[in-house]
Formats: C-alpha cells, sequence, structure tokens
C-alpha cells in the first residue's frame, strides 16, 4: 500500500513501535537507513504511520534491530505475556539461561501434583 494522508491506526501503532525499539538501541535513523538500505525518508513514514509496510520491509528493519519480525508487532501495553517477552529482550544470554532453569525447576517441582483450575471450558 502507498503513502496516505492520515495514519493508518494499526500501522502508527507499528511505527511508533519500530522508532522506540530503534531509539532504545540508541540508532538513528540514519543508520537504521544504512543497516536496511531503505530511504530514511521512507523509514520516517513507516514510523508515523503514513506507510503499511510489506513483510519484506519489515523483516529488513527487524533484523536491522537485531529482533525477529514477530518481536515488531508484540505490544506489551497490550498484554502481560507480551509485557514479558519485551522484558526477556533486555536480559543477557546468562540471564536467560538462569531463567530458565529456574522454570524448569518449577515444572519438574510441580510435576506430580495437579494444576490449579482455570475455570468452566467451553464445549
Amino acid at each position: 500500500m502507498g503513502r496516505r494522508h492520515e495514519p493508518e491506526p494499526f500501522a502508527l501503532k507499528l511505527g511508533h513501535r519500530i522508532r522506540d525499539l530503534r531509539l532504545a538501541q540508541g540508532m538513528s535513523l540514519e543508520h537504521l537507513r544504512r543497516k536496511t538500505g531503505i530511504v530514511a525518508s521512507h523509514l520516517s513514514l513507516i514510523e508515523r504511520g503514513y506507510v503499511v509496510s510489506n513483510v519484506g520491509t519489515l523483516d529488513r528493519i527487524a533484523r536491522a534491530l537485531g529482533l525477529t519480525p514477530m518481536f515488531l508487532v508484540l505490544f506489551p501495553e497490550q498484554s502481560e505475556l507480551e509485557a514479558v517477552v519485551e522484558q526477556m529482550s533486555s536480559m543477557s544470554s546468562e540471564e536467560l539461561a538462569r531463567l530458565y532453569e529456574q522454570v524448569s525447576a518449577s515444572q519438574s517441582s510441580r510435576a506430580g501434583k495437579p494444576r490449579p483450575s482455570r475455570g468452566t471450558r467451553r464445549v
């Protein structure tokens, strides 16, 4: 899709996410341009929600940020799970390994115990 006269709501949200991730890494728009090969003015339009990007463009942006494309569409303010994923992205590999060990140990200790009910199931 081409440029819009008004930001498209999802594109705006995605653009803000890209900008937030870029700035969190201390990366300028020019640096992102060099890493992606995408013209800076186009990147700016993406970040402001005026352009709905295709999957290839999002893949190039994500990889330039050192992320998977899926990570761009996680919106931590909307979901506890996505907030956890966001927090984990800033952890070192050693911290992630310790967390994995803790979760594994917790699961092992609960292996023989019944799980708490999560409510009724719909059939």
